[in-house]
């Protein structure tokens, strides 16, 4: 490192002497907030220019917050005695399922936290939501469907977002469906019977099976994607890298660790169970290094951060003005976060670990009770958390 910034030091001298501030200016905005703090403690002159840049000043101190600072919490739901089984806040609103006499799903703002409404999938006890999504059409939704001869079926529903209106229900899969992802245009299920079916929504009333991708050997215990791509992972350890171009499998690792949870923020990606959580750069095709919970319990979910492509924006009608700032804001960092069944969520900031910074413990950790609360989903994105547990809560952990 010492190299580096020897060397980056020399070239902001060269350019600073020749008053060639916007090229500093586009040299700093390339680094990490991380690596800004490293950069700013190499000498007096670096420090000055650091600190006369109001964005690197910016990055710094959101760095700091998610490292030391005093994150903002508050409730979204509080519900003694009714375990919330599935979360999903990956756009402007916070939906989440709980284990109840109705299979239900709770819709809350995600700037005011209040609860826009409900959404009743069946009145069957006991009943829950083991699995949910949403883009800005559509909510899909997955739960206990009936008993066979392989073990329990899961249906999923299909409901417009505007008016909860159920537009259908299908069954992808003949055995339990353990993960379930909506991008803009497919819906993704992952089950036990070792498949991931890729169905068509463009017409919600009548989706469309397209694709089955069969590479997995084993059930498949969790799968993630953004527009384009998709990871997966099944409960023998295996790592798989999809296209959702043309559907093939660009990647597949076998991995050492016990691996039941799998999250991206392409390029990368984190695979975690037990108590380690691996980092990939899943765009070239290796792991980055290993990261210990370092927790008394064992790894219950898994999350990056979240944003949305500028892609999925044009899709969506979204002005040029909010796509620029999704892809200026690619700049900052990917946080890593780790739920574990004693309550315990252990936070990375992968720009730290890419400057090189070691990350033998993790860089927070944080605990919701007094122990024994399995968190049981968790969302992150560029400024908080959103956490969910088998206390009934649903928290919105603010570190911006």
């Amino acid at each position: 490192m010492s190299d580096y910034f020897e060397a980056r030091l020399d070239i902001l001298d060269k350019l600073y002497s020749r008053n060639l501030i916007n090229i500093i200016g586009a040299i700093l905005d390339d680094l990490s907030g991380a690596c800004l703090c490293s950069l700013r403690c190499a000498s007096r002159k670096c420090r000055e220019i650091v600190d006369s840049d109001k964005t690197s000043v910016q990055r710094i101190y959101k760095a700091r917050r998610w490292r030391s600072g005093e994150p903002v919490v508050d409730p979204v739901s509080l519900q003694p005695g009714h375990m919330v089984t599935s979360l999903s806040s990956r756009g402007e609103r916070i939906m989440f399922g709980l284990l109840g006499a109705d299979a239900t799903v709770n819709i809350h703002s995600k700037d005011t936290l209040r609860m826009e409404s409900r959404l009743v999938q069946s009145h069957e006890f006991p009943a829950s939501i083991s699995g949910l999504d949403y883009n800005e059409k559509l909510i899909v939704t997955c739960a206990y469907e009936s008993m066979n001869g392989a073990g329990l079926s899961h249906a999923v529903y299909i409901w417009m977002i505007d008016d909860k209106r159920l537009a259908s229900k299908i069954s992808p899969h003949s055995e339990m469906i353990r993960a379930i992802r909506l991008t803009t245009k497919y819906l993704l299920t992952g089950s036990n019977d070792g498949t991931i079916a890729v169905t068509d929504l463009t017409n919600p009333d009548q989706p469309k099976l397209v694709h089955r991708l069969k590479d997995h050997k084993d059930y498949i215990s969790s799968i993630d994607c953004d527009a384009r791509n998709l990871v997966s992972v099944s409960v023998d350890n295996v790592l798989k890298v999809w296209s959702l171009i043309d559907f093939k499998c660009n990647f597949s690792a076998e991995i050492t660790s016990p691996t039941l949870k799998v999250a991206l923020s392409w390029p990368l990606a984190a695979t975690g169970g037990h108590t380690v959580v691996i980092l990939w750069n899943v765009e070239r095709s290796y792991p980055v290094c290993f990261l210990p919970m370092n927790t008394i319990g064992s790894l219950s979910s898994l999350a990056m951060t979240f944003r949305p492509s500028s892609e999925s924006m044009v899709q969506n009608g979204a002005k040029s003005k909010e796509v620029s700032a999704v892809n200026k804001n690619k700049m900052a960092a990917v946080h890593i976060a780790a739920g574990d069944n004693q309550g315990f969520i252990c936070i990375w900031d992968t720009s730290a670990i890419i400057a090189g910074h070691p990350a033998h413990t993790p860089h927070r950790i944080i605990q919701i009770g007094n122990g024994g609360n399995m968190i049981s989903a968790l969302s992150v994105d560029d400024t908080r958390i959103i956490t969910a547990d088998w206390a009934g809560q649903v928290l919105s952990w603010n570190f911006g």
